[in-house]
């Protein structure tokens, strides 16, 4: 009998270990501000933005997990001569987690790790007197055959860092990104913020 009481107790341990173990999705959504980095930078000020995406996170051991995702994610920054960048991205961000137990309802989560991104359109404003014009930012614009306006590089790549409470069925965290590529030729790097929340599914 008393055998039986152990190996009963040894597979229910197992059982709930394998629960824990098991990848979980998450839908996310974010604000918070975007800006540009670097000597380019100067003269330009952060915006706010939105971001939304999924993300897993798939247990390695009790401490650590991987969590991959994908992400819409806004960025820009406002020049002082009353231009507004917007530039969205598709981000996949490759992030190394590490879980420490923080009280019985939630888990205090230190993320870090690279990430790459693909612009897919954004809008440039120029407010000039009662008139507001607008370029596509990541393609060059032209006026009479002058080009004005380099079109922005689509790839971007950076390292992103975050700290979040894990409760059982929803999470709340902010995450920080940092560009490592530079926007345009012999321009900015961008740099973002977000407060986000977050449903399990």
């Amino acid at each position: 009998m008393k055998k039986l009481f152990l190996l009963a107790v040894c597979m229910l341990s197992m059982l709930t270990v394998s629960a824990q173990m098991r990848p979980t999705m998450m839908f996310e959504v974010g604000i918070g501000m975007s800006g540009w980095t670097g000597d380019a930078a100067k003269g330009s000020n952060a915006i706010f933005n939105p971001r939304v995406g999924v993300t897993a996170d798939v247990p390695l051991n009790e401490w650590f997990s991987f969590q991959p995702g994908l992400s819409w994610v806004s960025k820009g920054a406002k020049m002082e001569n009353d231009v507004k960048v917007n530039q969205n991205y598709f981000q996949v961000p490759l992030m190394a987690a590490f879980h420490m137990r923080a009280t019985d309802s939630f888990d205090l989560v230190f993320t870090a790790g690279p990430y790459i991104a693909c612009g897919v359109n954004g809008k440039t404003e120029v407010d000039v007197d009662d008139m507001t014009t607008s370029w596509k930012t990541f393609k060059d614009a032209s006026v009479s055959g002058t080009q004005f306006w380099e079109g922005f590089r689509r790839f971007d790549a950076g390292i992103g860092v975050g700290v979040a409470l894990d409760f059982p069925h929803w999470i709340v965290g902010v995450d920080a990104d940092f560009g490592l590529c530079k926007v345009c030729k012999d321009g900015p790097r961008n740099y973002d913020l977000f407060f986000s929340a977050g449903f399990k599914f």
